[in-house]
């Protein structure tokens, strides 16, 4: 068992709590770490273990009256059998817990929240209690509109129960009305935290995510002080979930009347959302063995056949890291003979194994742990050995971790405190941005060791450097043993220069590979002025126009696979022609072959400024291939969206962006087929990976095609119209204009062949040509104007 009273640092460890008069000033933070690890294995020296039964009972009463005595006897379970029947306190739980849903369904609850149904059905569960209601005590109740939730202890053991709070949160109608929500109580048995939270959630069987997203909401904003639900020992989570069957009418007809009602618990959504990590991730639940609870017609056991039968009711819990096994279910079921609402009252007895911490025992265990710390550390200094004392990382590859661990061993006689620490060259870190040190301090008693990682990946932020091997992939590491001496460790490895994470200033003026090239060879090429498309980037977009568009073949719609990408970036780091035979996984149905004008307008010639142009001459060049004038037209455009600047072009243009917004749920999450002329798209395995590779490449760039400072100017062309968006991009620099008119001329080109949608387009090249600045937060449209922004850009001069 885990002790509550230990506060938790922010890694999840447990930190000791200190006595009053405890010696623990001169404590680091780390030797306290230590000291809860120590504290925590001898817990049993100070810990009692004691059991409690719990009654947990959840109905929807559908704003029904209080039912009949005998029907709440019925569901309680515990009640004797006659008023004159003698109490056998032993038969009743320690704990009573009685939620409640749609207690009162009038509309005035909603505005009043009076408590006249909690008054009436209150005195109903007492009354229902019979005799055992002389040795329950009431200790909490909240209610928010028609959820009620009730807790009684055993008079016995009500010394035991501390710490008492309750708390109600709603997250219905605008998401904080109380028609639908959560009320929950918090208590201390012993020196057990335990929470019991009563909810009702969205109806209707498509409301599956709203259910979702409203417990992930409840978990965040369900406190108590500074305590979530979380910050307990055991969460007990009951109520009217409303968890549906995702199984057709007529699987469930089939399941109901053969009297096999288990057989439909796959098809529950709230089972398929825990499966999912959705929703309700770690808890538990008893064995379902009786029917859905969900919809009954009033007064009759006959399900309603305009619902789709349902568990809607439940009860489940969670247990804290290091209490698992600590509540288990020995009864879960539903009342069938309780009729009077539409909903069956279920109810679980549940066991929960409780402790009591010893004040006294757990100090005197602390002061042992402290003796044993400070006769270990007055014997000597620390030392230590560490293998290998030079980490080699070997070949590294730009976005791929290696991995190497750093043995350290406690070879003296006291404890040893180990943390690295930042060197006179590198003041601020203890390691260079490119490696990441797991654990970077810790505590060993003599004789013990740990293994520390030493993990290198090479990303946005560090690539530019090594990628023009301005800098090397080297460091030296400092040690230092606390009131010891320090060891220092060489970490180094050889960075595989790559075009994938190079800044674009370079890639635009490269010629050959860069695998190949020195620091030297760099600075030459950068000194030529020789400005042209990335060879990479016509690489992949040639190959896709030939292997992908020409046959017929959709883009952007599927991973690549994963060896297949890895193959294609080491070609291009190589200066390789893509080898068709060796990445073209199949066949493929022939499309129409483009003409030669077409074909030359996709060469980096036609694109790139000579050397005769000046850069604003290349920028012109450039922006004109984006103008209205230059793509074909069709006789409808004159007097459409790129027609006059009157009020009609206007009205085109919010009818794009309303069909673009109304394809903003098909976009979302992984890429999905296209269809073209009613068929599933063909697609490639070998042309995906090609076309991942662009889409990586361009991700990869330390900073977006788009620069960071054109950003918001970009999102609000986004919201406006194409004119703004030509306008934004006026303020490339040459090489970024370049680079975009050449990819949009491929992307429009495969958009208009149909091998992707302009939609499908926009949204995957979103993402990587435009990226907020570090400092700013994008706000939530801007994902739906940065794609729109995309959309404009590739429109042709009438064309959608």
């Amino acid at each position: 068992m885990e002790i509550s009273a230990l506060p938790v640092t922010g890694n999840g460890e447990e930190v000791a709590k200190p006595e009053l008069g405890e010696p623990v000033a001169s404590i680091s933070r780390v030797k306290e770490a230590w000291i809860a690890d120590s504290l925590k294995k001898r817990q049993q020296e100070f810990m009692d273990e004691q059991r409690i039964r719990a009654f947990v009972g959840t109905w929807n009463v559908n704003g029904r009256a209080a039912a009949e005595t005998a029907d709440l006897s019925e569901w309680l379970g515990f009640v004797p059998a006659t008023e004159d029947e003698p109490v056998d306190i032993t038969k009743v739980p320690e704990l009573v817990v009685v939620g409640f849903q749609e207690l009162d369904a009038r509309a005035e609850a909603f505005v009043y929240n009076d408590a006249a149904k909690d008054m009436e059905w209150t005195e109903a569960i007492e009354r229902a209690m019979g005799g055992a209601r002389g040795v329950l005590e009431k200790v909490a109740s909240r209610q928010l509109i028609g959820m009620f939730l009730l807790v009684y202890v055993r008079t016995d053991i009500r010394e035991w129960i501390t710490e008492v709070q309750t708390t109600a949160v709603g997250c219905g109608i605008m998401g904080v009305v109380g028609n639908k929500g959560a009320v929950a109580v918090r208590l201390m048995a012993q020196d057990t935290m335990i929470c019991l939270v009563c909810a009702h959630l969205a109806h209707d069987a498509a409301q599956v995510g709203r259910r979702n997203t409203q417990f992930h909401d409840l978990c965040k904003r369900l406190q108590f002080g500074d305590d979530t639900v979380f910050d307990h020992n055991y969460v007990v989570w009951l109520g009217d979930l409303n968890y549906r069957l995702v199984a057709d009418t007529a699987t469930v007809a089939r399941a109901l009347i053969s009297d096999e009602p288990q057989t439909l618990l796959e098809f529950d959504q709230l089972k398929l959302a825990q499966t999912q990590s959705q929703a309700f991730a770690g808890f538990h639940e008893g064995d379902i063995e009786f029917a859905p609870t969900y919809k009954f017609m009033v007064g009759t056991d006959t399900y309603d056949t305009r619902r789709q039968p349902a568990w809607c009711d439940r009860v489940l819990w969670w247990m804290r890291a290091g209490n698992e096994g600590g509540v288990r279910s020995t009864e879960y079921t539903s009342i069938d003979t309780v009729c009077t609402s539409d909903h069956r009252p279920v109810r679980a007895m549940l066991e929960m194994d409780i402790w009591r911490v010893d004040a006294e025992r757990r100090r005197t265990a602390y002061l042992q742990v402290l003796r044993e710390l400070d006769r270990a550390e007055n014997e000597c200094i620390p030392t230590a050995t560490l293998d290998p004392t030079a980490v080699e990382f070997g070949a590294v590859h730009f976005g791929q971790a290696v991995r190497r661990q750093l043995h350290v061993d406690n070879t003296g006689h006291v404890p040893l405190e180990f943390s690295f620490v930042a060197t006179p060259t590198r003041v601020k870190s203890a390691a260079p941005e490119w490696l990441h040190i797991s654990p970077a301090e810790g505590m060993l008693l003599p004789g013990q060791s740990a293994d520390v990682q030493l993990t290198v990946v090479v990303d946005q932020r560090t690539s530019a450097a090594l990628s023009r091997r301005a800098a090397e992939l080297q460091d030296i590491l400092v040690l230092h043993l606390r009131g010891g001496r320090d060891y220092f460790v060489q970490v180094q490895g050889s960075y595989q220069t790559s075009v994938f994470g190079m800044e674009l200033e370079v890639l635009v003026h490269c010629k050959g590979s860069v695998r190949e090239m020195g620091a030297d060879d760099f600075e030459r090429c950068l000194r030529s002025g020789r400005l042209s498309v990335p060879q990479c980037v016509w690489r992949l977009a040639d190959f896709l126009a030939r292997f992908g568009t020409d046959r017929g073949l959709s883009l952007f719609g599927h991973p690549g696979d994963t060896a297949l990408v890895g193959r294609i970036r080491e070609w291009l780091d190589r200066d390789q022609e893509l080898d068709p035979a060796e990445i073209l996984q199949g066949s493929a149905p022939q499309g129409q072959a483009r003409g030669e004008s077409l074909q030359a307008s996709l060469t980096e010639q036609t694109l790139v400024p000579s050397a005769a142009h000046s850069l604003m001459d290349g920028t012109a060049a450039a922006l004109e291939l984006l103008s209205p004038g230059t793509w074909e037209t069709t006789p409808e455009s004159d007097s459409s969206a790129e027609g006059s600047e009157g009020d009609a072009g206007a009205v085109d243009e919010a009818a794009a962006l309303e069909r673009v917004a109304d394809g903003a749920g098909e976009l979302a999450g992984a890429p999905l087929p296209e269809a073209i002329d009613g068929q599933t798209a063909a697609h490639d395995v070998g042309v995906d990976s090609v076309a991942t590779c662009l889409v990586e490449l361009l991700g990869a760039l330390p900073a977006p095609l788009i620069p960071a400072e054109l950003y918001s100017a970009c999102i609000e062309a986004g919201a406006l119209s194409r004119a703004a968006a030509l306008e934004a991009v006026e303020e490339l620099p040459p090489a970024n204009l370049t680079v975009l008119v050449y990819l949009l001329a491929f992307l429009r080109d495969a958009v208009e062949r149909g091998a992707a949608s302009a939609r499908r387009v926009a949204h995957v090249f979103a993402a990587v040509l435009l990226r907020a600045p570090a400092a700013l937060a994008p706000a939530d449209s801007d994902v739906e104007r940065a794609e729109q922004f995309v959309w404009f850009l590739l429109r042709s001069h009438g064309s959608v």
